[in-house]
């Protein structure tokens, strides 16, 4: 056992004077001065005795201390004490060790401890956490490749002297090596379960010949492989395009440090063949292997739902993503739209009446296909609903909307929408899929039947509760989706010329005019509606801006300041009104100018900083926009910005950006 008394130092100053003392009676000898010598060497000898003296009583009141709180504290006794099966150590409250026992000298490697202080010899042992603690300490520190719990209680004593100062830390060491290690191994070893997808096949694949289509998946086939081998995992082909992966945790970090470089191969082979050909992978983690293949089934439809060429991660508590960088392309086949509107005939039909709910703040897709979708409910002799909050920007066809006799009662506010929802109601959620966007949210738990219409990229906040859902992040906008499914549904064809103009002006603004993610089908939706009495020419009327917005909106787009060699990010410092829309508006104006690919602008509205995003398609806005808790499209997102004021929300913006240029952009 190794002891430290407190008093160390006075006894070491003892016995330095006494070693003075004999010298200096060496010297009165050697000298012939026999007094002297006489009177030193006596002197010196009292010393050393004293020391003697003083060092046995110091350990023996330290000894009786230590005793003395061992059994106060841990009721152990002063033959335990000595015996105590774990490295051991009090320490004064500075750090300085008083005292320790012999295993804990093993630990150390040395038995020169006295008065060291702790953090010299374990820099990982936080002493200033262990002085913060209230009641019994417990902490961990690693030392020489060893993992410790380190346990323990701070002691005060009721009469303080240099045996028994006045606080005392008495810590105990427990090995956790081996038991971290074994829990460090099993983490490694639990089995992740991955699902690969190759998006598209279909619209790929009946566009070769069979030796070109053999060959192409002969390539995707021998990436797959290779990538699974890195894993040393297991790969089974589950259907024509789709496979399953097993392998071990501990390899999961090497993808995700390679950023899930198969996607790129695979994307890179579509470029070569001029053929949109990517996959998507979804993988389950951190549960058993029943959960993990949940997670991954719920991973693989979450990359899915955000337009496939990406990987998604999934725990039990929240999505990674990595990828996402390729263009959506527009699927050719309507098996799914025609499917799924026989699927809403017939929830329309077995229902008392349908509520059609957007996201806050309405604009023209949403509103629009709320009108549009309504004349399929009356087809079939039911009563529609819309709801709407307080939307400046979709006033000019809701003023429009409110002529119409036939529509008397249909617009309704969240209010009023709850005082009449029952539990055999439909409700049809347009253009968005997370909660958090609805004006109403508390109304999808007031119904057993909720249907989803959107067309935004999928975020982890999606609406779970729903019955039947037609989500295609492909499609230019929700309205050219409804002008689909009336195509379907309304067997009468009575659409009006209003409501043909309502769906006609969503498609619009969410391509810009026919600019923006505008396909094949998008042209024959717009086509359809012109069929039915459209006017383009009273279209643009609704677009029209008074003097005052359009002045602001130079202002902004006048102040915008480059981020990025191909971007340009404006901040409006001015609370105007209907901000929303003349944010969007100057963003969109930003779009025009000579080699910028996205622009992003940050303004205020109800209290908040907001950001309105829009690009050309190249640059991936969605993206950035979850950096900043939002979401969207890719080529049309927003977010309300965490931050106190502009100076704060212009560098998260800035960061966000600087962060998707190194994630996605290679020079």
């Amino acid at each position: 056992m190794k002891k430290r008394v407190s008093g160390g130092g006075e006894s070491y100053g003892i016995i330095f004077a006494g070693l003075i003392l004999f010298f200096m009676s060496v010297y009165s000898i050697l000298n012939d001065n026999m007094l002297n010598f006489v009177i030193f060497a006596a002197t010196a000898v009292l010393l050393v005795i004293y020391a003697c003296f003083f060092i046995r009583k110091s350990r023996a009141g330290f000894s009786e201390y230590i005793k003395m709180i061992t059994e106060t504290r841990e009721g152990m006794s002063g033959d335990a004490i000595s015996k105590f099966p774990l490295p051991m150590a009090v320490l004064q409250i500075n750090g300085q060790i008083s005292w320790f026992n012999d295993l804990f000298a093993e630990m150390v490697g040395t038995g020169e401890l006295y008065n060291v202080i702790i953090g010299e010899i374990m820099p990982e042992l936080r002493w200033s956490e262990i002085l913060k603690s209230t009641g019994s300490i417990y902490t961990y520190a690693n030392y020489k490749g060893h993992k410790y719990n380190v346990v323990g209680d701070i002691i005060k004593s009721s009469i303080s002297t240099p045996e028994k100062p006045d606080f005392t830390v008495l810590l105990y060491f427990i090995d956790k090596t081996e038991t971290e290690n074994l829990r460090k191994r099993y983490e490694n070893e639990k089995t992740d379960i991955a699902i690969i997808n190759i998006d598209n096949y279909d619209e790929i694949f009946q566009k070769m010949d069979d030796s070109e289509s053999q060959q192409t998946m002969a390539k995707i086939n021998k990436y797959i492989i290779a990538w699974v081998s890195e894993s040393k995992g297991v790969l089974k082909k589950t259907e024509r395009d789709r496979y399953l992966v097993l392998f071990e945790h501990q390899y999961l970090k090497d993808y995700i440090q390679k950023k899930f470089d198969i996607l790129e191969q695979v994307r890179k082979l579509g470029e070569s063949i001029k053929l949109p050909v990517t996959i998507s992978i979804g993988v389950g983690v951190g549960g058993t292997l029943l959960e993990n293949n949940a997670y991954a089934r719920a991973a693989i439809d979450m990359a899915l739902g955000r337009g496939g060429d990406q990987a998604a991660i999934k725990d039990s508590t929240q999505y990674s993503f990595f990828g996402g960088i390729a263009k959506d392309y527009e699927k050719s086949t309507r098996v799914k739209t025609r499917a799924f509107s026989v699927a809403l005939r017939d929830f329309i039909i077995n229902s008392d009446k349908v509520i059609f709910m957007g996201h806050t703040a309405l604009d023209y897709d949403s509103f629009g296909a709320a009108l549009g979708l309504q004349r399929a409910v009356r087809v079939l002799d039911k009563t529609p609903y819309i709801i709407m909050d307080s939307s400046p920007a979709v006033k000019p066809l809701k003023d429009e909307a409110d002529k119409v006799e036939e529509y008397s009662g249909m617009i309704i506010s969240p209010e009023e929408a709850e005082s009449i929802i029952t539990m055999n109601t439909l409700l049809v959620i347009l253009d968005t899929h997370r909660p958090s966007m609805l004006p109403k949210p508390e109304l999808l738990n007031k119904t057993a039947k909720v249907v989803l219409i959107d067309h935004h990229r999928r975020s982890t906040d999606f609406i779970s509760s729903t019955s039947l859902i037609y989500h295609e992040p492909y499609a230019s906008s929700t309205c050219e989706m409804a002008t689909e499914i009336l195509q379907y549904i309304d067997n009468d064809k009575k659409l009006t010329p209003f409501e043909a103009k309502s769906l006609y002006v969503g498609i619009l603004m969410d391509t810009k005019n026919f600019t923006v993610k505008t396909g094949v089908r998008t042209f024959e939706s717009a086509s359809y509606l012109r069929r039915y009495g459209l006017n383009t020419s009273e279209v643009r009327k609704l677009f029209n801006t008074d003097m005052e917005d359009y002045i602001k909106r130079a202002q902004i787009v006048e102040n915008a300041v480059s981020v990025q060699n191909d971007m340009l990010a404006s901040v409006c410092r001015e609370d105007y009104p209907n901000m929303r829309v003349i944010s969007s508006q100057a963003a969109d104006e930003m779009l025009n100018i000579s080699g910028i690919a996205a622009a992003f602008v940050l303004y205020k509205s109800d209290g908040g900083i907001f950001l309105s995003a829009r690009s050309l398609g190249e640059v991936n806005v969605q993206i950035i926009a979850e950096k900043l808790g939002g979401g969207g499209h890719a080529t049309v997102a927003g977010a309300k910005i965490d931050a106190d004021d502009f100076d704060d929300a212009f560098l998260l913006l800035t960061k966000a950006i600087d962060d998707y240029v190194k994630e996605n952009r290679k020079d």
